[in-house]
């Protein structure tokens, strides 16, 4: 009778290795059996810290501490290393169109080739709805492949992979954590926080780019200390004498936390308005910072708790971490025992097809020793002749040492007479010097190559940049008379008092572009505007009729306008302008995709409503723009926020806004098919 089934789920963060091993008997309980904290010497993230290192010692801790001979295992990889969306499927008369359907949404919603990421799903569906929701989940190949490589010396073969903030979901899910409102789930990391919003049958989740190193390193630049000190001083600043000062150094940083997370919370309601949130759980060692849990329940309006014991099962005794920092192990070993809501797995179907072979390697060569037993009486003298002759064969080493060698054998191997089998040998070793030889010397200068590659790279297209910042300049809106007239600041403020428009600044066309950004990139059709932009899909985008990537630019101005037609106005001056300079033929270049995103001018007082407030961008404009996806900061104000520095007139009520657009290193097509509106 086979025994209980055990499985490990192993969660090895940037701090600490955490595993918990959970065990279903035949009455199918399930039970806690053991657990392990290994905490690493140093945070993986310090500057001094050896990465794979504090991996391996971790890891051979671990497995030193306990027996997993026999026991499966379920491993986690970081949230902030996959990618997660989530999208409601069209009515369906059949579900089993769902895996048709949700490879077309994969294709539109990762924005990587297929063949470079290893993705999986998850669909969500209450029973009294008809609705389905879909979880699509992914990671470049290249990322799972360098996290597995860490379990690979110690031949842990992981049973599947998911991502942290599913583990946690199924964590949730199994121990009954979850009622009838949705539930905000913060789990705070080393450099990263988590962000879960749950129910019984749907999942949303979004990662934060603020985690328990930006605490630490709050205290590094105000206290002049070494990262090892400030960690220190942070965990234990609840009891130390200068508890004030340290919290008023961190205080930044909690105001990071709860602008993000009231973002993220944002924008899950305004698209779930039927949402009523419940309370937040807080988990992580990170969450027990003194002060956070309070500060997060006044300003997120909502009851905060810290996860510190689950309902299901008892967790055994440890040498460090709080049963919270546990969950996502927990998560993991519930799917192993296939327990799980979530069933989706990132680990590559080719290593996952290894693992199952195998296994099951050993029942074949079971299988194949009692077939040779059977037939040993009849084939054993031919079995041992073929044994003798492939003993003789491969008892001479038929090895060239240099390609010298090789070209002495080819040159006198007719007068030789060998015998076919041991010439074919020789030959073959001839062959592979000979292969070796070219090898080597192809690869000479391969990294000179290189370089000389990239630098030449630096000077392609620099002649270009003269003609798209002449569009550009050639765009902006036009300015009346005498203000075009006008060649300097001086002549300017003169020209505008003199036309009377000194006072109806907001009336003015004007435009100032405060700061520019452009990133080159070989694939400027990977690059998408996010639907949360004001897209400019009045702009007809041209057809990739080739097929083949198409080079370019991704530029991102921030600018500034007085008038009070804002977004309005940049869209009849500015962006209709840059239609016609952006687009000439033969110019080696053209403008594809535009977008707008603004934010509202000042009140009466000078302080800038809340207004429209851009959910993303590109580059950085001090935490404007990001990345082209996910809740961003509020949008800073200029760098002057009260005087224009050419007319010196109040600014505070100013219109602010970023344009992006794509430049396509390529002459405008003759017949270009268009997208419509």
């Amino acid at each position: 009778m086979a025994g209980p089934q055990t499985v490990w789920g192993i969660d090895v963060g940037k701090s600490a290795l955490k595993a918990l091993k959970l065990r279903i008997a035949a009455d199918k309980t399930i039970d806690a059996v053991a657990a392990e904290y290994v905490e690493h010497a140093k945070i993986m993230t310090q500057p001094d810290a050896d990465r794979d290192a504090l991996w391996s010692a971790a890891l051979e801790k671990f497995l030193s501490d306990n027996d997993i001979s026999g026991d499966k295992i379920v491993i986690s990889v970081p949230g902030q290393q996959t990618l997660s969306r989530f999208s409601k499927l069209p009515p369906l008369e059949q579900k089993k169109k769902i895996p048709d359907i949700v490879r077309y949404e994969a294709d539109q919603q990762i924005p990587f080739d297929m063949d470079e990421v290893v993705w999986d799903y998850q669909t969500f569906q209450a029973p009294e709805s008809p609705d389905i929701e879909v979880g699509i989940f992914a990671i470049k190949r290249e990322l799972i492949r360098d996290h597995l490589q860490h379990f690979a010396p110690f031949d842990l073969e992981p049973l599947a992979v998911q991502t942290s903030p599913l583990a946690v979901y199924n964590m949730l899910h199994f121990d009954g954590l979850l009622g009838d409102g949705h539930l905000v789930v913060i789990d705070i990391g080393t450099d990263n926080t988590d962000l879960l919003v749950a129910t019984e049958h749907s999942l949303w989740t979004r990662t934060i780019q603020v985690g328990g190193n930006n605490f630490t390193e709050a205290l590094v630049k105000a206290f002049k200390l070494s990262f090892s000190k400030a960690e220190t001083l942070k965990r234990t600043a609840a009891t130390s004498k200068y508890a004030r000062q340290i919290f008023q150094a961190m205080r930044p940083v909690f105001v990071d936390l709860v602008q993000e997370l009231q973002r993220s919370i944002g924008f899950y309601t305004a698209t779930h308005r039927d949402a009523e949130l419940s309370k937040v759980v807080g988990i992580g060692s990170a969450f027990q910072l003194p002060g956070l849990q309070k500060y997060l329940q006044q300003n997120l309006q909502l009851p905060v708790e810290w996860l510190d014991k689950f309902k299901k099962i008892k967790m055994p005794e440890t040498d460090g971490g709080s049963p919270g920092s546990f969950a996502t192990a927990y998560g993991l070993a519930v799917q192993g025992l296939q327990q799980a809501e979530v069933t989706s797995t990132l680990l590559p179907p080719e290593i996952a097809k290894q693992v199952v072979w195998r296994k099951k390697r050993a029942f074949f060569a079971a299988a194949a020793a009692c077939l040779l037993l059977a037939a040993g009486v009849i084939w054993f003298r031919k079995y041992s002749d073929a044994n003798v002759l492939e003993q003789s064969a491969s008892s001479a080493s038929f090895r060239f040492n240099d390609e010298a060698g090789a070209q002495q054998f080819i040159e006198t191997a007719a007068q030789q007479n060998l015998p076919p089998r041991r010439f074919a040998q020789e030959a073959l070793a001839a062959a592979q010097a000979f292969q070796s030889e070219y090898n080597q010397l192809t690869s000479q200068g391969g990294e000179d190559q290189r370089k000389t590659e990239q630098i030449a790279r630096l000077l392609e297209n620099r002649a270009m940049w003269l003609k798209i910042l002449y569009a550009i300049h050639k765009a902006l809106p036009a300015q009346p008379a005498p203000l075009a007239d006008a060649t300097d600041g001086a002549e300017y403020v003169a020209a505008l008092k003199k036309a009377g428009d000194a006072a109806n600044r907001a009336q003015r066309p004007e435009m100032w572009i405060d700061s520019f950004k452009a990133v080159y990139t070989d694939k400027v059709d990977d690059e998408t505007i996010p639907d949360e932009w004001e897209t400019m899909r009045n702009v007809e985008q041209i057809k990739n009729d080739g097929g083949q990537p198409r080079p370019g630019f991704i530029i991102t101005m921030r600018c500034r306008t007085p008038n009070a037609d804002s977004g309005l106005f940049v869209k009849r001056t500015f962006i209709n302008n840059l239609m016609n300079t952006g687009r000439q033929e033969k110019a080696g270049f053209y403008v594809d995709k535009v977008g707008l995103v603004s934010a509202k001018a000042g009140d009466e007082s000078g302080q800038r409503s809340s207004g429209r407030t851009p959910p993303g961008g590109r580059g950085n404009y001090g935490g404007w723009d990001r990345d082209r996806s996910g809740p961003q900061p509020t949008p800073p104000p200029s760098q002057d926020t009260s005087k224009d520095p050419l007319t010196g007139e109040d600014i505070s009520r100013d219109w602010e806004f970023l344009v992006t657009m794509d430049i396509v290193l390529q002459d405008l097509p003759e017949k270009p098919e268009q997208q419509g509106t």
